[in-house]
C-alpha cells in the first residue's frame, strides 16, 4: 500500500491537538538489525509504520518512579501519560480503518533507536534520543500500525555533539569510560543514589539530560 500523505497528516494534526509534543514514523524494515522480540512484526501481523510519539519533559518530576511492592503497585509518570496518548492515537487509527498495536516497554522496540529510525534526531554521546526543539528531555512511546503513513528519514549522526563533551564530563557515576556509554556503572550508581521523594517515589539521576545544550531555550 503506498504511503499516504493525507492520513499522514491528519495523525499528525491530531498528535498536537491531544498534546503529543514529537511524532515521527519509521519503517519496520530497518528493525531487522535487533533480535525477533523487539521487531514492530512481534507485535502485529504486515505494519506499515512504527508511530513514535514523545512528550517534553519540561518538569523533571515528570520522570518520577513510584513503586509499592507489597501492593503491586508500579507507575512511572510520563509513561502513564504517553499510554493514554497511545490509545487516542489507536483509536483514532481505528476510525480510519487501520490496526494499531501499542508496544509495552518490556519487551519492547527500543524507543531512542526508533526515533532516530523515524528521522526525530540521532542518538548522542549520552547515549540518548537528541532532539533539534528539546534536547534529551523526551520520554517516547511506540504505537505499531497498519496504516499507510509517510515514513521519516533515519538519522544516523549527531550533528549537535561533534566536539560537544558536556554530558560525559557532567555524569556523576563516570559512565562513559573513553566515550563510551556504560550501563551497569550508570545503573548501579542510580541505584546507591536514588532521589528519595517519598516513601515510594523516587527519581533517576539525570545530569546527562539536563547538561544537553540543545533546546534550552524551550525549556
Amino acid at each position: 500500500m503506498d504511503q499516504d500523505q493525507e492520513l499522514t497528516n491528519k495523525v499528525i494534526n491530531f498528535s498536537k491537538k491531544i498534546g503529543i509534543d514529537i511524532i515521527g514514523f519509521a519503517n519496520p524494515d530497518l528493525f531487522d538489525r535487533f533480535s525477533g522480540k523487539n521487531r514492530p512484526l512481534s507485535f502485529l501481523k504486515e505494519p506499515s509504520a512504527v508511530i513514535i510519539v514523545g512528550i517534553h519533559l519540561y518538569d523533571i518530576m515528570l520522570d518520577v518512579w513510584s513503586k509499592a511492592d507489597e501492593i503491586g503497585k508500579n507507575f512511572q509518570f510520563a509513561d502513564s501519560i504517553l499510554r493514554n496518548f497511545c490509545n487516542s492515537i489507536a483509536k483514532f487509527l481505528f476510525k480510519q480503518g487501520f490496526e494499531s498495536k501499542i508496544i509495552p516497554y518490556h519487551p519492547g522496540l527500543y524507543l531512542k533507536d526508533a526515533a532516530a529510525l523515524a528521522g526525530i534526531g540521532p542518538i548522542g554521546k549520552n547515549n540518548l534520543l537528541i532532539t533539534e526543539e528539546y534536547g534529551s528531555q523526551v520520554r517516547l512511546s511506540a504505537i505499531v500500525t497498519t496504516a499507510p503513513l509517510m515514513l521519516g528519514k533515519p538519522v544516523y549522526e549527531s550533528r549537535f555533539c561533534e566536539e560537544c563533551n558536556i554530558c560525559i564530563d557532567a555524569c556523576p557515576a563516570a559512565a562513559f569510560k573513553n566515550g563510551i556509554y556504560d550501563k551497569k556503572t550508570c545503573r548501579d550508581y542510580n541505584y546507591s543514589n536514588w532521589k528519595i521523594l517519598s516513601t515510594y517515589t523516587r527519581l533517576w539521576c539525570n545530569k546527562c539530560i539536563e547538561s544537553c545544550p540543545v533546546g534550552k531555550n524551550n525549556n
